[in-house]
């Protein structure tokens, strides 16, 4: 199979597309500052009434300093007992915050594609909201969508297919060839999760970019797409993915973790050691947040670079400047 793809006289390999995709970023610098700013909202959102019923616990004593260096089940067990209902009441506002999140994200992601249609404009915030609410309907019918083929995955693998290894291994002697038929099913579901959210990828993209203004067509269109081209788009999708995840990695290994704690236990000395051991963990969290939705951009533009190199001129419809049907 040929893995090059023609764009008038050039020819674009899908490795070419993902550093073609990490030079295409850098026009949508901005736009990761958006997406970075309303998550970190929305988590400050959700974060702030455990925050309050933890304070309000603990108050200024002994266990809340010794929360900071590592988690306390006998607390939460105390913290369940004496707060009857707040673990499920906390469990559900994240619920409802992270339902929120959902289309908030959708809608930016119109945003954040445009600007790769508008390479020689400058950034405006206004231009950006009003691509966001171009594509805004199209953007949550496919959130629809995806929500619907996440559950046709987990209820075809997890519950019917893992169902049946359950029964079939339940009473298998080697543990070993009973975890490795849990574990296939499980990477099963991984995959086909990665899968659906990379068509989803693409049926973002081909909306924007001017293929058909219908979030069926775009959807059937994306799926087409992916499965015609599918070791080429993998590559294209994995990785900066698989970047994004591996930045979590480093992070956990290069953090010192325990300097962070003995700064945090240490109730003789300065209490300055303990504000800034905190301060610098909570900065080094946010960078490693950023840089995650750096990668998801980058997924997209890469996903962008190789879209558009198999294709035309962007349909005149929905070129910047131009209405686009909702």
């Amino acid at each position: 199979m040929d893995n090059r793809l023609e764009i008038g006289t050039a020819r674009l390999s899908a490795w070419a597309a993902v550093g073609q995709g990490f030079r295409l970023i850098r026009r949508a610098r901005s736009a990761i500052w958006i997406l970075f700013v309303a998550n970190m909202f929305l988590a400050v959102v959700a974060a702030l009434p455990i925050y309050h019923g933890i304070l309000k616990f603990t108050s200024h004593s002994l266990m809340s300093r010794n929360l900071l260096t590592g988690f306390s089940v006998d607390w939460l067990t105390d913290f369940a007992f004496n707060n009857k209902g707040a673990l499920e009441q906390y469990a559900q506002f994240i619920m409802v915050m992270g339902l929120i999140a959902l289309p908030v994200n959708a809608i930016l992601a119109g945003g954040v594609l445009a600007r790769f249609n508008r390479r020689q404009e400058r950034f405006s915030l206004g231009i950006f909201f009003r691509d966001c609410g171009r594509y805004a309907w199209r953007m949550l019918w496919l959130m629809v969508i995806a929500l619907i083929c996440y559950w046709a995955v987990f209820r075809v693998v997890n519950a019917g297919l893992g169902g049946v290894v359950d029964q079939a291994t339940l009473y298998w002697m080697n543990d070993r060839s009973a975890f490795a038929a849990h574990l296939g099913v499980g990477l099963l579901l991984l995959l086909l999760l990665a899968f659906v959210n990379m068509v989803i990828d693409f049926a973002q993209i081909r909306i924007v970019y001017g293929e058909g203004s219908g979030f069926i067509e775009a959807f059937l269109g994306a799926l087409g797409f992916s499965i015609g081209r599918l070791p080429r788009a993998i590559v294209v999708y994995a990785i900066p993915s698989i970047c994004g995840l591996a930045l979590l990695g480093i992070y956990r290994l290069v953090t010192p973790w325990q300097a962070i704690h003995a700064a945090l236990a240490d109730s003789t000395g300065a209490s300055y050691e303990a504000a800034l051991a905190l301060g610098l963990l909570f900065i080094g969290q946010q960078l490693v947040m950023f840089g995650r939705y750096w990668f998801r951009v980058a997924t997209w533009s890469s996903e962008w670079s190789f879209f558009v190199s198999t294709r035309g001129p962007a349909s005149p419809a929905d070129n910047p400047g131009e209405s686009a049907a909702a």
